[in-house]
């Protein structure tokens, strides 16, 4: 008899509380440090914590990778049941979470650790596929196997506000970060072959930079899996995320388009108004 299986995704994913019931997707929190001090994502603490430290300290909260131990004791639980686990964590190339998930899984039947190659919602819009094919009656290894072949068809890009959490976190120079505010310029960064870069800088206000994003990816586009459109973002106001979804819906007739916040880990790197765009090609 074919064992039942559970999808499970780092508190990374991103993705909102609707879609995690309705796909029946687990989640495994991730850590936080406030300075000394260590917390559970989306449990103990939550974005808005972050910039609220960070005013108070002057100081950028961080995270680190957890324990095999720590995800051993996921497994055991869900295995004891009779649960077989597709695990799905951000990309190896930009974190060791993905091998030392690998590492922990390797004492457990029917465990299965995927590298998304991805960040964000570029993640949890492949646990949502894997959560689809669970329900189609597909085993957690050919789940596994399925998933994990489709890493390279995700599509995530975000437009960040403001460089300074990158700055304070040495991901750039004081004179890139410096430059970008004198211009106005909003850099889009791309999620590709599981790395992070920086593809194009827009010009203007955080609505028209987006939407000419959501132009230059979609307008005219084919070959795009059109199920579904993830936007995931931070501190953006309600009038941005409706236009953009307009603009979305005006080149490609997406089947819906979800809209979940950001989390801790992709927050504390990129800043309030934080706007992401994740789709997947055919």
């Amino acid at each position: 008899m074919q064992r039942k299986v559970k999808i499970v995704a780092d508190s990374t994913c991103d993705l909102n509380a609707q879609m995690l019931e309705r796909y029946q997707i687990e989640v495994i929190p991730l850590n936080v440090n406030l300075g000394d001090k260590s917390y559970l994502d989306g449990v103990t603490v939550h974005t808005p914590d972050l910039f609220e430290y960070y005013k108070k300290t002057g100081q950028l909260p961080t995270t680190s990778a957890p324990t095999p131990a720590y995800y051993e004791e996921f497994y055991r639980r869900w295995t004891d049941e009779g649960w077989e686990v597709v695990h799905f964590s951000i990309s190896a190339e930009l974190t060791v979470t993905p091998n030392i998930a690998k590492m922990a899984a390797e004492k457990f039947d029917g465990v299965y650790p995927v590298d998304s190659r991805n960040v964000s919602s570029g993640m949890g819009i492949l646990a949502v596929k894997a959560a689809e094919l669970r329900d189609q009656g597909y085993s957690a290894a050919e789940i596994a196997q399925r998933v994990g072949a489709m890493t390279g068809k995700v599509r995530t890009t975000c437009v960040i506000s403001t460089l300074l959490y990158m700055y304070k976190g040495g991901r750039c120079t004081g004179v890139q970060a410096l430059g970008a505010n004198l211009l106005n310029l909003k850099p889009c960064i791309d999620v590709k072959d599981g790395k992070m870069g920086v593809a194009k800088k827009y010009r203007g206000s955080l609505k028209s930079a987006v939407c000419k994003l959501v132009e230059d990816r979609l307008k005219g586009a084919e070959n795009i899996d059109l199920s579904r459109l993830i936007i995931a973002h931070y501190d953006v106001d309600n009038e941005t995320i409706e236009a953009v979804r307009q603009k979305i819906m005006e080149y490609q007739n997406f089947e819906e388009v979800v809209v979940g916040d950001c989390g801790c880990s992709v927050s504390v790197h990129c800043g309030p108004g934080t706007f992401a765009i994740v789709y997947m090609e055919k």
